[in-house]
């Protein structure tokens, strides 16, 4: 009995040490859980490094040159869409950015594209608004896609920012590849597609007497 007597406490005293050995196992074990996971890393990308043919001269002044974004564009996301399987919904990849708004890049690549001659006295010179309403890689079929941009442009008088000429624009080409990447490429190119077009149509609005185009931008 003596000896039963002394081994109870050393045995209490074990017991209660595995007990909060293994209280703080758990603990520590819920405090690794509870630290923030490391967002997965994502790729961004833009439309490269200009390598297209130089600033082509326009025969009157456009004082400012702006893209908006529609505002389901006015992220980094990348859109693409299923044609095929689900029509109306859109999708965004989840590993792959644009380095900046959609908007801006093409803004961006506007401005390189085009000089103008210098505007009058009294800071006149159009202005030339696009408003951006689709910028998404399509997927007509299973490994089939295609890159899809289309935009409104408008010419607008100095000061008053009374319509001039307005025209709406849809450019696409095909994808390389059915993933990102390859949306990418396609995109980069309707871009390059859509600032040629757009070019064309305003020099040739100063080709038509009616528009008066020089005498209302101030050249």
């Amino acid at each position: 009995m003596t000896g039963a007597r002394r081994e109870g406490p050393a045995m209490a005293r074990k017991s209660v040490s595995g007990i909060l050995l293994a209280v703080s196992a758990v603990l520590a074990l819920a405090a690794c859980n509870s630290v923030p996971k490391a967002a997965p890393g994502y790729a961004a990308h833009d439309f490269g490094l200009p390598d297209g043919p130089p600033a082509r001269q326009l025969p009157f002044p456009i004082r400012n040159t702006e893209v908006v974004p529609a505002p389901w564009l006015a992220s980094t996301a990348m859109h693409y869409r299923l044609l095929y399987a689900q029509p109306t919904r859109r999708q965004v990849f989840v590993e792959n950015r644009w380095a900046a708004q959609p908007a801006q890049l093409i803004e961006l690549t506007i401005r390189r594209s085009m000089r103008t001659a210098d505007p009058a006295l009294g800071g006149s010179g159009c202005r030339l608004r696009i408003d951006l309403d689709e910028f998404a890689q399509v997927f007509d079929a299973e490994g089939v896609s295609r890159g899809v941009v289309e935009a409104r442009a408008a010419l607008l008088a100095p000061r008053s920012d009374q319509l001039i000429a307005t025209r709406a624009f849809s450019v696409a080409r095909p994808a390389p590849s059915a993933n990102a990447v390859g949306g990418v490429v396609a995109l980069r190119e309707a871009v390059t597609r859509l600032k040629g077009e757009l070019l064309d149509w305003l020099e040739g609005l100063d080709a038509d007497p009616a528009s008066r185009v020089r005498a209302r931008c101030g050249a």
